[in-house]
C-alpha cells in the first residue's frame, strides 16, 4: 500500500484529499478529505483503508 495527500483549490478554499492505495490491485481502498493537513486525515483514510481493504493494514 502506498498514501498521498494532495490539495485541491475550490471556491470556498483549499481542501486536503489523502488517499490508500493497495498497490497489488491499485485500486484506492481509503480517502478522506478535510479543509486541514493534520494527522487525524491521514488516520481516517487508514481506518476506511482497513475497513475496505481488509485487515492488511
Amino acid at each position: 500500500m502506498v498514501g498521498d495527500i494532495t490539495y485541491l483549490r475550490t471556491g470556498q478554499g483549499w481542501l486536503y484529499l489523502a488517499t490508500v492505495v493497495d498497490l497489488a490491485t491499485r485500486m484506492v481502498i481509503g480517502w478522506q478529505i478535510a479543509d486541514h493537513m493534520r494527522a487525524s486525515l491521514v488516520i481516517d483514510a487508514l481506518k476506511m483503508a482497513r475497513v475496505q481493504g481488509g485487515a492488511r493494514v
